[in-house]
């Protein structure tokens, strides 16, 4: 679950509140200690003269006295000047925050970012096999597909689409008129050619005119059609035709009948040649290339084809995002399978794992000696961030508390040594 800054601000305050609260009760447990010390030293002083081992307490709370107060000022020392006399070589700490800083960061690149120590790292986490674990996962797939399909949905909102229109429509043109029509179009004649196609389409068009013909509906707009593509005029010859028209047209049926009865009729045959020489042409005829060129770039650069191609993007979009707001879109669908594949090839397939793992460590390698400098330098800057009480607050808060024994265990200590120094003088 990833937490939210103000979340893991109030948690960092409360573990602050909790260190300092700690920190006060072994500051108060070490002064309490000195107090006890310097009551026991007041009484064993004022006895001493009633019994002979008022002496040996005396010299034990005296040197546990002496152990506290030194102890307590070397801590101190260390963190700010005691009791705010600046004394030589107090306040060690925000004295030496730059140090600190660049000492710190140089540590942390030398003992931990190291090539070697990330490869082994990685090596024993083996990242490969954990995504391929999760991408195999359903749940994750589905997710990772609807977080895709809405990166998408944030980038088309995002785009300049006008721009991008432009762009699509310069790259669409640029690639059209590269193209050669001539030799697509040889090549398409030849694959229409080898198969039957043109045979074919003679017999389709043969069929639909025996139709056409049989249709007496269609018989007076034929005498009409040969009227007009002959431009007769006069009146006689016009009833002449009309007159010879069921001939004619029955001379048609008859034509397109054999035609389409005979495969080896010699119009079919002439057609064939025809088609063939157009293939012919098209390859090798510069006449034929440079006039098809200049009618398909004159077909590019048109207002209508370039208003077509201007218009693609819109439509492109169109239907993104008409998938991209669908319950389940398409592109979500797609990369959830996608990632439900590389899981199954991960958890399958050793060699695979092993691929992935080597390129994880080959490019944490190249991570580490380009920035393995400024991981010191990123460290040695925050720190100087830090004002040198904050430094000083922030690193008593992580081992006062430990710090504080050195007091304790100076009072116990420093009395012992007392008690042993003064037992020798009275035996010697």
């Amino acid at each position: 679950m990833q937490r939210s800054p103000d979340l893991i601000a109030q948690l960092d305050q409360s573990t602050d509140q909790l260190k300092r609260a700690r920190l006060r009760n072994m500051q108060w447990l070490a002064v309490g200690l000195l107090l006890l010390a310097a009551l026991v030293f007041a009484v064993a002083r004022s006895q001493r003269d009633g019994h002979p081992a008022w002496g040996y307490v005396e010299a034990f709370a005296e040197a546990a006295m002496v152990g506290a107060i030194a102890d307590w000022f070397a801590v101190v020392a260390l963190f700010r000047h005691p009791l705010g006399i600046p004394l030589w070589h107090t306040a060690i700490i925000p004295n030496s925050k730059a140090d600190i800083g660049r000492s710190l960061g140089a540590f942390v690149e030398n003992h931990f970012i190291t090539e070697q120590g990330i490869a082994e790292r990685i090596v024993q986490a083996d990242p490969a096999a954990r995504l391929g674990a999760w991408l195999g996962d359903e749940t994750h797939a589905r997710q990772l597909g609807m977080a895709g399909a809405g990166v998408a949905r944030q980038l088309l909102a995002m785009a300049d689409h006008d721009k991008l229109g432009r762009l699509l429509r310069e790259q669409v043109s640029g690639y059209l008129g590269q193209l050669n029509v001539s030799d697509v179009a040889a090549d398409c004649i030849d694959a229409l050619i080898a198969d039957g196609k043109p045979q074919e389409l003679l017999d389709f068009l043969l069929d639909r005119s025996a139709a056409y013909l049989d249709d007496e509906h269609h018989h007076a707009a034929i005498g009409d059609f040969v009227l007009g593509a002959f431009q007769i005029e006069n009146a006689l010859v016009k009833k002449a035709v009309k007159a010879y028209e069921p001939r004619m047209i029955a001379s048609l049926q008859k034509f397109a009948l054999a035609v389409r009865v005979d495969p080896a009729h010699p119009l079919r045959q002439r057609i064939a040649g025809w088609i063939a020489d157009s293939a012919l042409h098209l390859k090798a005829d510069p006449q034929w290339q440079a006039t098809v060129r200049r009618y398909q770039l004159q077909l590019i650069a048109s207002d209508t084809v370039q208003a077509m191609l201007g218009d693609v993007w819109n439509h492109l979009r169109a239907r993104l995002l008409a998938d991209l707001h669908a319950d389940q879109p398409v592109l979500a669908q797609a990369i959830a399978s996608l990632a439900r594949n590389t899981g199954t090839v991960l958890g399958a397939d050793q060699a695979a794992r092993a691929w992935l793992n080597d390129a994880i460590v080959a490019g944490s390698g190249a991570l580490v000696r380009r920035y393995r400098g400024e991981v010191g330098a990123f460290i040695a800057a925050r720190l100087d961030l830090w004002s040198k009480d904050e430094m000083s607050e922030r690193i008593e808060l992580a081992i006062g508390r430990d710090l504080q024994f050195i007091r304790i265990n100076g009072t116990v200590v420093g009395g012992l040594a007392g008690l042993l120094i003064y037992t020798a003088t009275q035996l010697f």
